[in-house]
C-alpha cells in the first residue's frame, strides 16, 4: 500500500515515455524516407539542369564530339547513371549501358513528360538493370522545341542502405533515450511519493491522536513549502490542544469544587459530565454514558428535563430522592440539545402533626 503512489506515479511516467518512443520507432523513419527522397531528387533536377549545358550541345549537332563517351565521364564523376533519350525514345547515350542494347523509351512515364515539356521523378523497377531505381528526367530544348530528354537514376538500394542505417541508429538512441528517461522517471516518481507518503503517515498519526509528529524540512520548492505550512498547522493543533486540556482541568476544577450536583446530558439524555457532588448524590455506580432516569430515579427531574427540552428554557423546582429533598435546575446549551442539570439539596424543617 505505502508504495501503490510510487508504482502509480511510476507507470504513469512510462507509459507516457513508452509511447513517445514507440511513436517516433513508429513515424520517423517513414518521415525520413519521404524527406530524403524529396531531397535526392531535389539535388537530381539540380544536376540534371548543371548537365544539360553538356549534354545539349553534342545532342543538337552544334558541337563535334563523342556524346556516349561525355556520358560515360560525367556519369562517372557524379556517381549517377545518365541516360540520353531521343525525341523518339531512342536511348542516344547511356553511361553504364551500350545504346544498342537498351529497347526504347519512349513509353517510359518519366520520358514522356519530358517529351512533352514536363520535369518528372518516378521510382520504379528498371527493366535493363531488375532493381529498382529512382529516375529524374527533364526536357532537353533546342531552337524552341523539345529534341530530347536527359535521365538521372540512382538505384533505391543505396538509399533504402542509408535509411536503414539511419534507422537503426534511431532505434539505438530512441532505446537509449527510453532508458534514461525511465531512471529518471523512476527518481521523479519517487521525489513525488515520498513526500507525499511521509504527509501521509503523518496525517493518519495525527487522526489516531499523535500530535508531537513534524515532516521533514529537506525539500525543495512547493514541497519545502508544503512541509513548513504543515509543521505550522501541527504546531498549532499542539497549543490548541493544550489549551483545550488546560480548559478542560480548569472546567473540572471548577466542577470540583461546586457543593451542588451538577452534570450534562446529551441530547437522547445520556449523562456526558458529572461533577463529584453529582457523584455522591446518585450513589456508587458511575453514571457516565447512562441515561439521567437510570441513576436519578425521580419524577421531578424527568418532568423539568422534559419541559426544558421542550422550551429550549431555563426551568427549576423540586426533585425527591427517597427522603432526601433537592431542588433541581435544568438550563439548556447552544450545542445539540444538551442540557445542564443541577441539583441543590434543601433542608426541609419536620412537619408538625395535629
Amino acid at each position: 500500500m505505502k508504495r501503490s503512489l510510487f508504482l502509480r506515479l511510476f507507470a504513469g511516467y512510462a507509459a507516457v515515455i513508452i509511447l513517445l518512443a514507440a511513436a517516433v520507432t513508429l513515424f520517423a523513419p517513414p518521415l525520413m524516407r519521404t524527406h530524403h527522397i524529396d531531397e535526392r531528387a531535389a539535388e537530381l533536377e539540380h544536376l540534371a539542369h548543371v548537365l544539360e549545358g553538356q549534354v545539349l550541345p553534342s545532342l543538337a549537332g552544334n558541337v563535334a564530339g563523342d556524346l556516349e563517351g561525355l556520358v560515360i565521364d560525367l556519369g562517372r564523376k557524379t556517381a549517377t547513371r545518365i541516360t540520353v533519350i531521343g525525341a523518339d525514345g531512342g536511348v542516344l547515350a547511356d553511361s553504364e549501358r551500350e545504346p544498342r542494347d537498351m529497347e526504347n523509351h519512349f513509353f517510359r512515364p518519366e520520358i514522356q513528360a519530358s517529351l512533352r515539356g514536363e520535369t518528372l521523378m518516378s521510382i520504379r523497377p528498371s527493366s535493363t538493370l531488375q532493381a529498382d531505381m529512382m529516375y529524374m528526367s527533364i526536357p532537353l530544348r533546342a531552337g524552341g522545341r523539345v529534341v530530347g530528354a536527359l535521365r538521372l537514376s540512382v538505384f533505391m538500394k543505396d538509399i533504402e542502405a542509408l535509411l536503414g542505417a539511419l534507422r537503426t541508429d534511431l532505434l539505438k538512441v530512441a532505446g537509449l533515450v527510453t532508458v534514461l528517461a525511465l531512471l529518471l522517471s523512476v527518481f521523479l516518481a519517487r521525489s513525488v511519493a515520498g513526500p507525499t507518503r511521509e504527509v501521509m503517515d503523518a496525517s493518519k498519526r495525527i487522526a489516531a491522536g499523535d500530535l508531537d509528529v513534524s515532516v521533514s524540512m529537506r525539500r525543495r520548492g512547493e514541497f519545502l513549502d508544503f512541509a513548513r505550512s504543515f509543521n505550522t498547522l501541527t504546531g498549532r493543533l499542539r497549543q490548541m490542544s493544550g489549551e483545550i486540556r488546560l480548559q478542560s482541568a480548569e472546567i473540572d476544577s471548577i466542577l470540583a469544587s461546586i457543593l451542588e450536583g451538577v452534570c450534562v446530558l446529551d441530547g437522547s439524555g445520556r449523562i456526558l459530565l458529572a461533577n463529584a457532588s453529582f457523584r455522591r448524590i446518585v450513589g456508587p455506580d458511575d453514571p457516565d454514558g447512562r441515561h439521567v432516569w437510570e441513576v436519578v430515579r425521580s419524577s421531578g427531574l424527568q418532568e423539568l428535563v422534559r419541559k426544558s427540552r421542550e422550551g429550549m428554557s431555563a426551568v427549576s423546582g423540586d426533585v425527591i430522592l427517597g427522603d432526601r429533598h433537592f431542588s433541581g435546575q435544568v438550563v439548556p446549551l447552544a450545542a445539540e440539545g444538551r442540557l445542564v442539570v443541577t441539583l441543590c439539596e434543601t433542608r426541609f424543617a419536620a412537619t408538625e402533626e395535629g
